[in-house]
Parts: C-alpha cells; structure tokens; sequence
C-alpha cells in the first residue's frame, strides 16, 4: 500500500474538518505513517514509548520478519497494542486514545493505546458523604470506576461484560456482578435491555436508567443509583448488577427495591440501635413531606372540629383577613418553594446567600404582612420541604406526590387522602422490578431480609443474601450454631 493512499484511505473515515493528527516518520528501511487526536493521547508516552521503538526499528529488523509483527512483539512496549483492519475498529481506537500506525510497504496497521486525556481526582462524593467509611468516590473514567471495585472485590468470581452504545458516541458501559451469585436470568435480562437501545447518543448513566424501567412506568425510578464504590460492592455481594457507564461518577445497580432508599452508607458504620432509629426518622420525614400539606388543607377546609380548641382560635385569628381558599394558598407557597428551590441549585455561589435573606426573610414576611398568605401555611411548608430532603433520592416523586396530595386534601379531605394512600401503596406492592417484589422485605414479607430493615440487626445475624433478589449462592457466612431439629428453615427468623 503507498504512503499516499494509505493517508487517504484512514483521512476519508472521518469529516474534512476533522482534528485527526497525521505525522510521517521515516528511517533508514521503513517509512511510517502516525495518525492520532492530539487531545486523547499521552504525548509523552508517543514520544517516549513510540517514536523512540519507531528509530530502533532498523537496528533489530531481521530478514522476512515483518516490520508491524516485529513492533507489535518485540519492540512496543507501552499501552496494549494490537493489529486493526476494519474501518470501525480503526476509528474507535484513535477515539478511544491510541496510535495508528502505518507502514509504506505493509498493508496492517497497528494500533497501541497510549490514552491521557485529564481526569477529575478521587474524591468524596458530593451527594453522600458520612461521617465515618470510605471516602472515595466515583469520577468520569469507567477504567478508574472498574478498578475502585476491583480493589474490594478480589474474586475470580467478578465478572466485567462490556457494551458499546450509542451510534455516534460509541460509549462503553460495563456489568458487573458476581458469577455464581447473581441470578443468570437477571443478568440476561439487564443485557437484552441494554443491547436493544438504539439512541444517537449516551451522555451519562440517567439516558440507560430511563430506559431500563418497563415502557409505561416512568413515575417511580427502578433502578438503583450511588457515586460510591462501598455501597457498589454491598450490592454486588448481595447479587446485584452494577451498571458502570463511562463519563458519568454515577453507577446504576439493579434490582432495585423501595426500601434501598431507606438506608444509607452510614447506617453500615453506626450501632445497629442508631441506624434502626435514623431509619425510622427517615419514614416519618418521608410521610410528613408527601401529606403534610393535605392533611393542613383537609383539616382547615373539612375537618377543623378534630383541632384542639386553643390552636383553632390561633389558627382562625392567623387567618382572617386572607381572601384566598387554603387549597390555593398551600398551592401558592409550594410554587414559591419551588422557584426558590430552582433559583439556589442554579445561582451561583456567591448569590447563595443573598437569595436566602431575599426569599426567606424578605419575600415571606412581606407576604404575611401583605395578607397573602399565613405563617401556620409557611411552617407547613417549611416543613414538608425540610423532611422532602431526608431521603435526597427520592425527592423528585415525592415533590410531585406532595402536589397530588394537596390538591386530593383540598377536594375529599381525609377521606380522599385515606383513599388515595392505599391506592399508591396498592400500586407499589403490585410492581414487579427484575423479578423483585419492589416493596420487599415487607410486601411480601420475607423475614431473613427484615434483618436489613427498619430494625437493622448486627452484621453476624446477617447470615443470608437477600433473598428478594433471588441470587444462586444465598449464604454469604459462616452460621455461629449448629441447627437443630426445630431450627427454622433458611431465610427465616431465628
């Protein structure tokens, strides 16, 4: 193949404008051709571990070895380096950082992966950091995420499956579980899910977790999400599918149950006694968060003889004057939340703080006083938005649910409210995620994962995987008695 052609043929696989490097280098017996993205590789180990092999060529060619053969056994030593052909294979090594290179009187080419692009630093992760276990986090490289649980889990047993999805940004994602352990179903299952995305584009995990949820329940998230490799591990072992997508510090593990919202990183380095209370805390800030506001609106339009009579006089005296009906005045202070909310995750930094003098202080006093709205509506509010961020993963539907409940309280009062919290838990009990009950361990009960429940038992009580995940090795330790004739079966209480 002549130079000429042979940097035609690689030029014309990409656009015109394109920012492919080509370099020519050339010694005594053979003349190559470079071609590369300046910004992908390590120029140091180009010129290092490449040009300087490329130089020695002449010195240790021997007779009716081919030169290609020769640098890909003998005289290369950086990166992995292997023989491309194929159009496809040749674009996706020089986008995925390596080196093509050419020679004038041999038709291979070769391809050594020398990638350098610049990557964030390990650090803790922003949205779940505890005051006591690992401090590492998740960044934007899938091989820096895959070697942070390869680091915890040192199994013959891990396996790695890598895919490519997205016809033009070709990104790698990777499923992680352990043979053996995880159910061979699921894991099919998660596959063929992945493998029948046709989508022009993944920019981070959020774009693989929408469309792994069934078409039609799009309302509660089905698939589990962390920036941290503990908590990735955990579910690992507990036979779980990790879902690492490059570019993005999120990774998305399945099945995925209700309950895994409950529980946090910290729970596993506390007492048992504290992690069981917090979990507690955690439900009864969940609730408040989603009826709160309904049950004031209920109370103040239908029900306001159940109220002690002291705080219905403080309540009628707070109230006079205000023309608007309490459905709207609840409706009004959740929308203002709400453009508050928006404007402090999106203003900067230094503003920060002038918003909160601006919106709390300012905005709501001027309200009152205004008689637009009252103060027993503001700390319901205030309350319901506070606890809506005791459980951060779970505050989008509990946002909209807040609303839905509102507007119910406003319209049946309790009666409503009653109705439609048995129609939802109705609903979440019925859903099947990955072949695990999505209410598990309670709905259906299974006793040996209520262990890992509201009441969290010490580690060494943990002697089973959870079985709402039906997982093929269900011990995962050693049992500290021996059983006897009337010890229950595996799975349930002792």
């Amino acid at each position: 193949m002549q130079k000429q052609s042979l940097e035609k043929k690689i030029s014309s696989m990409f656009c015109k404008e394109s920012d492919i490097v080509v370099r020519k280098f050339e010694t005594k017996q053979a003349k190559f051709t470079l071609f590369y993205i300046d910004c992908l590789i390590n120029s140091e180990l180009l010129s290092s571990g490449i040009i300087e092999a490329l130089k020695s060529v002449s010195e240790k060619q021997k007779d009716n070895t081919s030169i290609i053969d020769m640098l890909e056994k003998q005289i290369i030593t950086v990166g992995a380096v292997k023989k491309v052909s194929e159009k496809e294979d040749i674009q996706n090594e020089i986008f995925n950082g390596s080196v093509i290179i050419g020679e004038d009187k041999s038709k291979e080419l070769l391809a050594v992966n020398i990638s350098g692009f610049t990557k964030r630093g390990i650090t803790e992760p922003p949205s779940s950091s505890v005051i006591r276990g690992p401090r590492e986090g998740f960044i934007e490289d899938l091989n820096t995420n895959l070697s942070l649980i390869r680091r915890r889990l040192k199994t013959p047993s891990l396996s790695v499956k890598k895919l490519k999805i997205g016809k033009r940004t070709q990104t790698n994602i990777a499923l992680v579980y352990l043979e053996k352990v995880a159910s061979p179903k699921v894991v099919k299952d998660i596959e063929k899910k992945l493998n029948e995305i046709d989508i022009d584009a993944i920019i981070d995990s959020y774009y693989i977790e929408e469309m792994l949820g069934k078409s039609g329940e799009k309302f509660f998230r089905k698939v589990g999400n962390t920036e941290r490799p503990d908590v990735v591990t955990a579910r690992v072992l507990e036979g779980r599918v990790a879902i690492i997508v490059d570019g993005s510090p999120i990774v998305l593990t399945l099945p995925f149950i209700l309950f895994e919202d409950m529980q946090s990183p910290g729970d596993y380095y506390d007492i048992p006694a504290r992690s069981s209370f917090v979990r507690f805390v955690r439900l009864v800030g969940l609730l408040l968060a989603v009826l709160l506001p309904g049950i004031y609106v209920a109370l103040q339009s239908y029900h306001y003889r159940v109220l002690p009579i002291n705080f219905l006089i403080s309540l009628l005296n707070s109230i006079e004057g205000i023309s608007f009906p309490p459905i709207l005045e609840i409706l009004f202070v959740l929308f203002l939340f709400e453009i508050l909310n928006e404007a402090s995750v999106r203003m900067p930094k230094q503003l920060g703080m002038a918003l909160s003098i601006i919106g709390a202080l300012v905005l709501g006093d001027t309200a009152v006083q205004a008689g637009i709205i009252t103060p027993p509506s503001i700390v319901v509010v205030a309350i319901s938005g506070i606890t809506l961020y005791i459980i951060p993963n779970q505050t989008s539907e509990a946002s909209l649910l807040r609303t839905a409940f509102t507007v119910i309280g406003g319209v049946a009062g309790f009666y409503g409210i009653f109705l439609g919290f048995i129609i939802l838990v109705t609903y979440l009990v019925s859903v099947q995620n990955y072949s695990a009950p999505y209410m598990a361990p309670y709905a259906p009960s299974i006793p040996s994962d209520k262990k890992d429940g509201f009441i969290k038992k010490p580690l060494n009580r943990m002697v089973y995987r959870p079985k709402s995940f039906k997982v093929e090795d269900e011990v995962r330790q050693k049992l500290l008695h021996k059983p006897n004739k009337k010890t229950k079966k595996a799975g349930q209480e002792e």
